[in-house]
């Protein structure tokens, strides 16, 4: 009889979870072994599964994922927009008029291009927040050639708004360098590329922090791209690169973390670190709503999907939107419970 009502109970707390995602829905199969594992209501889908019929003169519409009415589910995890921006928006303002809640619900505040696709506004939205963060510059590739050496010096970080794990950044050094690479990128801009510079932060390592709703589970903090400018040879060699695992994230990265994920309206996210070694001040560089969490999964003991999978089954279905002043003094409640249970701050940044 004690096996049936917790069976009952367990049944009546099951949410309806739609996963789904603007790449191949092979990406999702960690989820589905990890639901399967949990024994939760979880279904998977891509956007190219999305579809729906209008009536003439009709007001109501019936949108359907695999030929199911999206309304039937109490959450929606977007994993990845991708190029299916359409799309997402279309998902997101069926499921607002009908009070399903969509993680990131940044997502349904935006209903059109969220700051977690446009980099110029999560850098305002971390900046406005008081994160802290390198001087930034965005503009039009012909305008940096022209600006950035007054206002951000050189070297600095040239960055893609669509830069995947380093691909699109560079460092020029002189004005030659930044002519050379303006010539060599200027296509990219006219097929719809943009790109923004950020003053040169002096660290050599970059830290990864996941944050699941407003939780700093784990990182890791690897070498930065161009670290060798600011390190010193021994015997002629440069020191082997950096490899930390962070399974107690300490207190003053859990913290700027979750303000950055805070700031830009981000439940799941991954936020990027870099520790300056003139200041030994933090600096986020980016929050990013689709994180690769591949590194985080491989070296740390963070059950990342199981811990998506179990905040998105204790979510409401119906959306409240959280001003931005209640969730700075959420955050700051957090911030200051953590300083008085905080005995273990975890593994020192500074450890080789």
């Amino acid at each position: 009889m004690v096996e049936k009502i917790s069976s009952e109970k367990k049944k009546a707390s099951k949410k309806k979870i739609l996963i789904i995602t603007g790449g191949p829905i092979k990406k999702l199969d960690d989820f589905k072994t990890r639901s399967h594992q949990l024994g939760l209501d979880v279904e998977y889908a891509s956007f190219y599964d999305l579809s729906y019929t209008l009536k003439t003169q009709s007001k109501k519409y019936k949108l359907l994922v695999n030929g199911k009415d999206v309304k039937r589910y109490d959450v929606i995890y977007i994993r990845m927009v991708g190029k299916r921006l359409e799309d997402a928006t279309l998902l997101v303002n069926y499921a607002k008029q009908h009070g399903i809640r969509v993680v990131d619900g940044v997502y349904l505040r935006s209903l059109g291009i969220p700051s977690t696709i446009s980099k110029a506004m999560e850098m305002h939205k971390l900046s406005s927040s008081g994160v802290r963060m390198p001087k930034s510059y965005y503009a039009s590739l012909k305008n940096i050639m022209l600006n950035a050496e007054e206002k951000l010096g050189f070297p600095f970080v040239l960055k893609a708004t669509v830069g995947q794990k380093a691909r699109y950044v560079w460092a020029p050094e002189k004005k030659k360098e930044l002519k050379d690479l303006f010539k060599e990128l200027r296509k990219k801009e006219i097929n719809g590329m943009n790109f923004f510079g950020q003053k040169m932060i002096p660290s050599e390592k970059r830290i990864r922090i996941l944050v699941v709703g407003g939780k700093a589970l784990g990182g890791i903090v690897r070498s930065t791209k161009f670290r060798k400018r600011f390190q010193k040879t021994v015997n002629g060699q440069y020191p082997e690169p950096v490899k930390i695992t962070l399974n107690v994230v300490p207190r003053e990265l859990r913290e700027v973390s979750v303000k950055a994920a805070k700031a830009c309206g981000l439940e799941i996210a991954g936020v990027d670190i870099l520790v300056s070694q003139e200041r030994e001040k933090m600096y986020v560089i980016e929050a990013n709503a689709a994180p690769a969490w591949e590194l985080i999964k491989k070296h740390t003991e963070v059950d990342v999907e199981g811990e998506i999978l179990k905040y998105l089954n204790g979510l409401s279905r119906k959306h409240v939107h959280v001003s931005s002043a209640d969730a700075k003094a959420k955050v700051d409640r957090q911030n200051m419970k953590s300083a008085r249970n905080d005995k273990d701050r975890g593994p020192s940044l500074h450890s080789g």
